[in-house]
């Protein structure tokens, strides 16, 4: 009898400072960035859009986030994972998980977040997409910036920062893995 073993070790690098604030961000006034994934790459399978916009403000003032993440999808769920820098307060409801039920009559789902800090820096609201298709639960990783006071990168940032060939900045997010035994 023949076993086979299937490994989908899902990495999700999310691209911190530059997913997208550098090509696809525009910053306006020195107090609002935007970006946005539509026309951009989107992962195989995965077809999940974000739309952001972030204001730059200064220490302990609060920094309005509004996400709107866009699928043609037209039935079942999408899950967010919401994992936001340590050093960032939540002014408000504060969520880890939100889930939306996909609708026809719909295409974007929206999330609004205001955030505060009394320190110095880029920081990042990371968020790990998930819609459970036809074929599976399909993932995709997102980081939107958020830059209060100066809005430099921390050097001592408790986050793993790494650079890839084309000279993004990478940071190394959540992971999922499943094996399934095949007999």
């Amino acid at each position: 009898m023949r076993k086979k073993l299937i490994l989908n070790a899902i990495i999700m690098v999310g691209l911190t400072g530059n997913i997208l604030a550098d090509s696809n961000s525009t910053v306006d006034n020195n107090r609002t960035v935007k970006g946005t994934t539509i026309g951009k790459y989107q992962k195989p399978g995965a077809p999940i859009d974000i739309t952001y916009r972030s204001t730059r403000v200064k220490l302990n003032e609060p920094s309005d986030i509004n996400i709107s993440f866009s699928t043609p999808l037209k039935s079942g769920e999408m899950d967010v994972d919401i994992n936001i820098d340590k050093d960032l307060k939540v002014i408000g409801e504060a969520y880890n998980k939100i889930t939306y039920s996909l609708s026809p009559n719909q295409k974007e789902y929206n999330l609004n977040l205001r955030v505060s800090s009394s320190k110095n820096g880029l920081y990042y609201i990371r968020l790990l997409t998930k819609i459970n298709g036809v074929n599976g639960i399909k993932t995709r990783a997102f980081a939107v910036p958020v830059y209060i006071g100066n809005g430099k990168l921390q050097k001592k940032s408790h986050q793993l920062v790494m650079k890839a060939l084309g000279g993004e900045n990478l940071s190394i997010s959540k992971a999922e893995e499943s094996v399934e035994v095949i007999k």
